[in-house]
């Protein structure tokens, strides 16, 4: 069957599944505005985060625990006929998709066909792994294949948290950047990328951003050359209930990336969690998951927006 050929060959290779954009200046922008929350039908009293726009940014994917699902967290699906209409009721992406356990989503490829999400489903390695799941029609948001997991060299004993692919720079860039619990890493969860080049080659630490402290869920721009990631830095005992969002640049993609700094409070709430951002393909929307207060269940996570305008050079 075609569409299970497709997808072994995107476990070895990504490129027939993702857009090449030529390498470039990274671009500037103003700083965030305040984040913006979501409203019904997107949050609800559950547990609603890991937020996806696609290119069009018509639709809105997500992961949630509310009524209706298979299992602990199911991904969801939303739209709307421009991107300044209502949101639908969001519907659930069935059990070809969704399992038993978590399925929580992580990226979505440019051209709309490849979903990465993490799942302590069965078949895994370990606690929790990265699995794929791609489509032909990019408007069939209920047609996608079986999820496939990504393999060995990526996937470890370990837990396999968040990831994205980068295929940038005319097609010279492949990668693929996720975060796991590994011995060679710093503490806790850290920031690994891996070279593609016929398969996935053996992950490498990307030093400069990460510590003893925890650094997991995040999104790099299609540029390759910002990163947004989320950290309970400088806290050393796993406790999670207080990460915020950090965020790091480069000028070009042969460059170590800039110190991490925390980014200010029109995003981030002082001692809460805010978690699983993800930027549009533009870089100008950053959608993301806090526990806040303001939300529509008490004490549960909600998708919040901010947005950015970019400044001439």
């Amino acid at each position: 069957m075609s569409r299970i050929r497709s997808l072994a060959v995107l476990s070895l290779s990504v490129a027939t599944l993702l857009s090449s954009a030529a390498a470039q200046k990274r671009p500037k922008f103003s700083d965030w505005l305040p984040a913006q929350h979501l409203s019904r039908p997107i949050n609800s009293e559950f547990n609603d985060q890991a937020p996806i726009l696609s290119k069009d940014e018509k639709t809105l994917y997500f992961t949630s625990n509310r009524p209706g699902g298979s299992g602990d967290e199911d991904i969801w699906v939303s739209k709307r006929r421009t991107p300044n209409s209502p949101w639908e009721d969001p519907v659930n992406l069935g059990p070809t998709v969704n399992s038993s356990g978590i399925e929580r989503l992580r990226s979505l490829t440019p051209d709309g066909k490849g979903l990465l999400f993490m799942s302590n489903r069965q078949g895994g390695s370990g606690s929790t792994d990265i699995w794929i799941i791609v489509r032909d029609n990019v408007n069939d948001d209920l047609d996608w294949s079986r999820p496939i997991n990504l393999g060995s060299t990526i996937n470890s004993p370990g837990s396999e948290i968040a990831a994205k692919y980068l295929f940038t720079n005319g097609g010279r860039t492949q990668k693929l950047f996720f975060t796991a619990e590994r011995p060679d890493g710093f503490g806790g969860s850290d920031l690994f990328e891996s070279e593609i080049n016929g398969g996935f080659r053996a992950p490498a630490n990307v030093f400069e951003l990460n510590s003893p402290s925890v650094e997991t869920c995040f999104t790099v721009s299609e540029d390759g050359l910002e990163i947004i990631f989320i950290s309970n830095r400088p806290n050393t005992t796993g406790d999670l209930a207080y990460n915020e969002l950090y965020s790091s640049t480069r000028e070009s993609l042969g460059d170590l990336w800039s110190p991490p700094e925390k980014l200010g409070p029109q995003v981030n709430a002082a001692d809460y969690q805010d978690v699983n951002p993800s930027l549009t393909i533009d870089g100008r929307t950053m959608m993301f998951a806090s526990r806040r207060p303001g939300g529509i269940g008490a004490g549960t996570l909600d998708i919040y927006m901010t947005t950015r305008r970019r400044i001439a050079q």
